[in-house]
């Protein structure tokens, strides 16, 4: 990957009258660039990647160098670097050696990620480590597929209501009819809802994933414990079965008192029976290999939290799963979708090939109109969304490149429609079984659930 830098550099603005005014203080958003353009110009256009930059937890950036650094060059860069306050230290703390600042002996040759950085005053790559007291998951690569476990599929949004958690429960339900077994995870510890719709009252499992979390901090957690995770539905028809594993099981449901306090802990980091570390992200992997160990499991749905808190990143970026990414028509969609994966640009391979993260995502176009200009504008901006973050920009489509034509239905951008249905407004399938017949939703869901087991390799039944 060639990595190019185009400088322009406007530091002072000379306003008419003849009056100077001070630059504006620097903020988060232009510390990075302006600190990039610094070492640009002092060091030469390839020092912001050769060399890189720690941005601390509260966002203070340090420039590390990682050979020898002329101190006259040093100087300057620390001279320079004053006008960044308080994002850059005063003094010579703004620049330091590797060994200043890490253990030489166990320290990353190439530490950090390239970031992109498009602003006024720098427009390329820089080289970049993060601190973080919290998002620390959002700082993993995405991962790989856990060893042993069947196809993960995560149902995701950017803002809930969009009936993400409703088509879920549908598609495990047609599954189920389809004589396949499916594992629901409910992932959405702040807004659980699984339980109530698949498992009827005093059906619910001992504990929930939340339980999970939280009891895993102080001690690891048995196999009884997992045990008392999972529930069978008794809604779905067919030789299938759909095991629930809720977020909040009924323990959580008889001391209502305590789950807001458990949810102020969940995300908090454990040892193992070794003494290492483990994040959200690992103990979220490690919950779904013990889950699937128990049972024989055609596929495994999780259903992640909204937005993008650390429960997202452990369910999109942890688990080598399918990522379904749902949206209705609106800026709201295209906005928050930008965010993620302008971010997700940094983990983007030289080059593409089976194992490329990037063909695991998809877009749903959920509560779609029928009339097809609608879903061709979404596609649209599905398309421009793509192209401006992790397509890669080579002109054309080859085998080495991940980029895909418009028309291009196996493109992550070409969304699969959830059409809207009034029917499932009001989505409560143990007060309306009615709404997993099949008769119901096949019209609303049927090419979605199609698309779905086909991208599963799971043929379904007439």
């Amino acid at each position: 990957m060639t990595y190019g830098v185009r400088k322009r550099v406007a530091r002072w603005v000379q306003p008419k009258f003849g009056v100077r005014r001070m630059p504006d203080r620097t903020t988060y958003d232009d510390a990075l660039p302006k600190f990039a353009a610094i070492v640009a110009r002092v060091l030469g256009d390839k020092a912001p990647i050769e060399n890189f930059f720690l941005r601390d937890s509260s966002g203070r950036l340090t420039f590390v160098h990682t050979e020898h650094l002329d101190r006259t060059d040093r100087n300057k860069i620390v001279r320079e670097a004053r006008e960044l306050e308080p994002y850059v230290e005063r003094g010579s703390a703004s620049v330091a050696s590797i060994s200043e600042l890490f253990d030489v002996g166990n320290a990353d040759t190439e530490p950090g990620l390239f970031e992109y950085i498009q602003h006024p005053v720098y427009e390329g790559f820089a080289r970049v480590v993060e601190r973080r007291i919290v998002g620390q998951d959002w700082l993993e690569r995405p991962r790989n597929s856990i060893p042993g476990t069947p196809p993960i599929v995560v149902f995701g949004s950017h803002k809930g209501g969009v009936g993400r958690s409703t088509a879920l429960a549908v598609a495990a339900n047609s599954l189920a009819q389809n004589n396949y077994n499916v594992l629901v995870l409910d992932m959405d510890l702040e807004a659980p809802g699984l339980a109530g719709s698949l498992l009827p009252q005093g059906d619910n499992a001992k504990f929930g994933s939340l339980d999970y979390f939280v009891e895993s901090v102080l001690a690891p957690v048995d196999d009884s414990f997992l045990e008392q995770m999972v529930a069978v539905s008794g809604l779905t028809k067919g030789r299938g079965r759909v095991h629930v594993c809720p977020a909040v099981g009924s323990i959580g449901e008889t001391n209502a008192q305590n789950v807001l306090g458990k949810i102020a802990r969940a995300y908090l980091e454990s040892e193992d029976e070794r003494g290492n570390s483990l994040s959200f992200l690992e103990k979220t992997r490690s919950l779904v290999a013990r889950l699937t160990q128990a049972n024989r499991y055609d596929a495994v749905f999780v259903d992640a939290r909204a937005g993008l808190n650390e429960a997202t990143a452990a369910a999109f970026l942890g688990l080598g799963a399918d990522v379904l990414l749902f949206g209705v028509n609106t800026p709201q969609t295209f906005t928050g979708y930008r965010y993620f994966l302008s971010y997700l640009q940094r983990f983007r391979p030289e080059s593409s090939g089976e194992d490329d993260w990037r063909f695991r995502l998809r877009m749903v176009h959920a509560k779609a109109s029928p009339d097809p200009k609608n879903q061709q504008n979404f596609r649209t901006q599905s398309f421009e969304l793509f192209a401006d973050s992790i397509y890669d920009e080579e002109e054309g489509v080859d085998e080495a490149s991940f980029n895909f034509d418009y028309d291009d239905a196996t493109g992550p951008h070409y969304a699969w429609p959830i059409l809207y249905d009034s029917n499932y407004s009001e989505f409560n399938p143990i007060a309306q079984p009615e709404q997993f017949s099949r008769s119901m939703y096949e019209r609303t869901f049927g090419p979605f659930i199609d698309a779905l087991m086909d991208r599963l390799n799971l043929s379904r039944s007439k």
